[in-house]
């Protein structure tokens, strides 16, 4: 059924179409109507044929050419395989040029995005797949679905161990789960996690992770996407990078994010005798419109791949983000700045203590300062090897090869690494 709505608010309300998580919305003249597409009837997809060269990847319910997907894709195109990559997106138009031109890009929220899905042969991804499950599609027993996921070593919990999330979604999770055929792992903690937390019986496989072989390149390709992320931010080369990369709050507080942006770059020259420049990257579930709170930073939420903005900098400073482990096996100092660590402890919760990473911890600037002034990288870099093999994480610089071997060998014999 079709809702009515009215809508002026922008130049863009004379006429538009959006394709949105749960409905299309057509407008004209402010006029508009809203289209559920999930009451779409979605039967004949089940009769689509599989095609057997095809490969569907999505980042984060369509988010740019990222995270894990990402680095499988250029592994893909590195060996020259023989597939048909789609990948899914929420705006083509605007993605294109972030994407190598042998990769189809498709609309996530829509039926082309279904039919994909339907007659790809393989299916990877770094975040449940609700949408299209509640649009009815099938997943078939030939396809293979690889779910990579976009945490390492998360200490916030997530999925089955958040007791707030609303029994629709738990309803749906549970049947992504239940279609998952891998689940790829780097560590001992990611093996048990994913089977306790995601409703998961199936297969797990210490692949390790592909966004992380970015960590591990040569000396030559260090030099190109260095270049390549101070081009894209338009940073002077003579700049040392302070990364800001905070989570998102469940109740969309964002108070939290007020950090002292110039006292942290006069605190870091002095302390490291260099230049540095501030850059923020809000989590996806944040509204950028936010960034005006921290003054004298320069916005990189927008930056196709925050691999890569990890991999150019040389400090983070975070609160709860997975991107802080992942950051961590450069052996770069990574900084703990968290005012709200109780609060967020009792409405979300941790799966270990803050206190037991090698970061330190900081919940005020004055702290924060002091804890730039007194860093010692020595005792930084043990701590940081102890706990790496404390939760026995495994990443090499090989994982998008592991990956991709598993799915050469379910596409060319049936095997899907079970």
């Amino acid at each position: 059924m079709a809702k009515l709505f009215f809508s002026l608010k922008n130049k863009k309300d004379i006429f538009r179409i959006v394709n949105k998580a749960n409905c299309r919305e057509i407008v004209f003249l402010g006029l508009g109507l809203s289209f559920n597409v999930r009451k779409h009837n979605y039967k004949k997809l089940i009769n689509l044929p599989i095609q057997n060269n095809k490969i569907v990847f999505t980042n984060y319910a369509g988010k740019s050419y990222g995270c894990n997907p990402k680095y499988i894709t250029e592994e893909i195109l590195r060996q020259n395989l023989p597939y048909e990559i789609i990948w899914l997106v929420t705006d083509v138009e605007k993605e294109r040029e972030n994407f190598p031109q042998q990769v189809r890009l498709v609309p996530y929220y829509s039926k082309k995005a279904l039919k994909e899905l339907s007659s790809a042969k393989v299916i990877i991804s770094n975040n449940r797949l609700n949408f299209f499950w509640q649009c009815g599609l099938p997943k078939k027993k030939e396809q293979l679905y690889i779910q990579t996921w976009h945490g390492s070593l998360g200490i916030k919990k997530i999925e089955g161990d958040i007791a707030k999330e609303s029994p629709s979604w738990r309803k749906w999770a549970k049947v992504d789960s239940s279609y998952i055929d891998i689940f790829t792992s780097h560590s001992k903690f990611e093996d048990e996690h994913y089977q306790e937390s995601f409703w998961y019986s199936g297969p797990i496989v210490r692949t390790n992770h592909p966004r992380n072989d970015i960590f591990f390149i040569a000396e030559n390709e260090k030099i190109k996407i260095k270049d390549k992320v101070y081009k894209y931010l338009n940073i002077d080369v003579n700049k040392k990078i302070v990364l800001y990369v905070p989570t998102f709050r469940d109740d969309g507080d964002i108070k939290c994010y007020d950090i002292d942006a110039d006292k942290v770059i006069n605190t870091l020259n002095c302390k490291f005798n260099d230049d540095y420049i501030f850059l923020i990257r809000l989590h996806p579930n944040v509204n950028t419109e936010n960034l005006n709170l921290i003054k004298n930073s320069v916005n990189a939420t927008d930056y196709p791949d925050i691999q890569e903005l990890l991999f150019a900098s040389d400090i983070v400073i975070s609160d709860y983000s997975s991107c802080m482990f992942d950051f961590m096996l450069t052996r770069k100092p990574v900084f703990i700045y968290a005012s709200d660590i109780e609060k967020y402890n009792n409405e979300r919760g941790f799966y270990y203590p803050l206190e037991t990473t090698p970061f330190s911890i900081a919940q005020t600037n004055d702290e924060l300062m002091k804890n730039i002034e007194n860093f010692d990288n020595i005792e930084y870099v043990e701590k940081a090897d102890k706990f790496l093999i404390d939760f026995d994480c495994t990443d090499d610089g090989k994982a998008s090869e592991n990956v991709v071997k598993i799915i050469k060998n379910f596409v060319e014999e049936g095997k899907n690494g079970k």
